[in-house]
């Protein structure tokens, strides 16, 4: 394999040395005796007692080696994770720990990614690597237990630390504990200690909401880089995807919300009709499966831009496939709330509504693949919302829809 030319990264350039270079710097700095860290977090004071512990166990220097890659969805941008890790660095001891970055992207593949990733720190110049409860590991599975052991990761990569040449330092949490004002890790808690925590979401909606965020959590220069990325008082973005046949009501329903959401506030609405997205943004597209399948993502993508800005997205094609407004609600959930709401006016009543004779082309054979009559629609079996517009009126269910958007938090006054 011959190398060409290495990646170009725009982004803090000055600290994705590649392996070679890495271990140089170490050999012109006298760094033999190297722990690495890894994180695709944000590091608060947790992080900084465990990573100084941890370096001070073994009496090695200490690299901070976050992945940039892709990591879970949901989890906070690596622009502002590398802001607040240089922000964090200012609080260790001067000379005993670095920063680089890892462009990797994480597979969560629990124990045996571990393993990879003590490797890959290997060739980066690390004699140790920090291994801390359920690395990589994906959460819970569908049953609600967890999808890996506790600490599978640790016992595996003991029992090959020879062989790959890396130690392996396991580590358990670190706590605060309040009685004694001081972080300990989780193993020397005592039974009528005061531990406290704030996890990923509570910080987020703290910031979020504008609440306080104490000093024994986080540094107060990481907690302003934060505000800046979660400014207090945003608007977290929405979609509503109206799905149902043709003629059930979606796009009348469609426009009442938009007009009852006007009529109360100011927030940028983007609708993404079927129609009007198959005139411009799926113009050439047919009816096959395959077509209509990139219609509907095409409309989520989209919508997962509009609901990343702070917007409100509202879809209402037909979206026929569960597996393709699964992946719609994938998108979206990265950066913001999503609401399914199923139309479920009867496929007779949408008949006698339609003007333009198209169900009776359909039965007819004139018209193929038409959803309800020749090609499936797959009903939703767990939507937010679900509505007959056989006999309601829209600005009711309209209504109801901006209530529930309340009641989530999704909307204001």
């Amino acid at each position: 394999m011959r190398g060409i030319q290495p990646p170009q990264h725009y982004d803090f350039a000055e600290l994705r040395e590649t392996p070679r270079e890495l271990r140089e710097r170490f050999a012109r700095q006298g760094w033999s005796t190297i722990v690495a860290f890894q994180t695709r977090n944000p590091m608060h004071r947790a992080h900084r007692e465990l990573t100084l512990r941890a370096a001070e166990q073994v009496g090695a220097k200490l690299l901070i080696q976050p992945v940039v890659g892709r990591t879970k969805p949901g989890d906070v941008d690596h622009f502002t994770r590398v802001r607040c890790y240089r922000a964090l660095l200012k609080h260790y001891p001067k000379n005993d720990a670095t920063l680089s970055l890892l462009p990797l992207a994480m597979r969560m593949g629990g124990p045996r990614e571990a393993v990879w990733h003590a490797i890959i720190r290997k060739n980066y110049g690390a004699s140790h690597f920090i291994i801390g409860r359920d690395h990589a590991g994906p959460g819970n599975d569908a049953s609600g237990k967890p999808f890996y052991e506790p600490f599978a990761a640790q016992e595996l990569l003991a029992r090959h630390q020879q062989e790959i040449g890396i130690r392996a330092v396991p580590f358990p949490a670190m706590v605060y504990v309040a009685n004694r004002d001081t972080y300990l890790p989780s193993t020397e808690v005592h039974e009528n200690d005061e531990v406290r925590d704030i996890s990923g979401t509570e910080l987020r909606r703290r910031l979020v909401s504008g609440e306080s965020i104490p000093e024994w959590f986080t540094f107060p220069d990481v907690v302003d880089i934060l505000r800046e990325r979660y400014p207090a008082g945003a608007n977290k973005g929405v979609a509503l995807l109206f799905t149902g046949l043709s003629g059930s009501g979606k796009s009348t329903l469609a426009e009442a919300v938009i007009a009852k959401l006007l009529e109360r506030s100011s927030r940028a609405i983007t609708l993404l009709d079927g129609d009007e997205v198959r005139k411009h943004l799926s113009k050439g597209l047919g009816f096959s499966r395959e077509d209509r399948i990139a219609n509907v993502t095409r409309i989520g993508w989209v919508a997962s831009e509009v609901v990343r800005h702070g917007g409100i997205a509202i879809c209402a094609p037909i979206a026929p496939y569960a597996e393709t407004r699964a992946e719609i609600r994938r998108l979206v959930e990265q950066h913001g709330a999503f609401v399914e709401i199923h139309v479920s006016t009867p496929i007779e009543v949408c008949e006698s509504r339609d003007r333009k004779g198209l169900y009776a082309q359909a039965r007819a054979g004139k018209i193929p693949q038409f959803t309800g009559v020749s090609d499936p629609y797959e009903a939703p079996l767990n939507p937010e919302l679900a509505f007959d517009t056989t006999a309601a009126d829209a600005g009711a269910i309209a209504n109801q829809v901006l209530a529930f958007l309340r009641n989530r938090g999704l909307l204001t006054g």
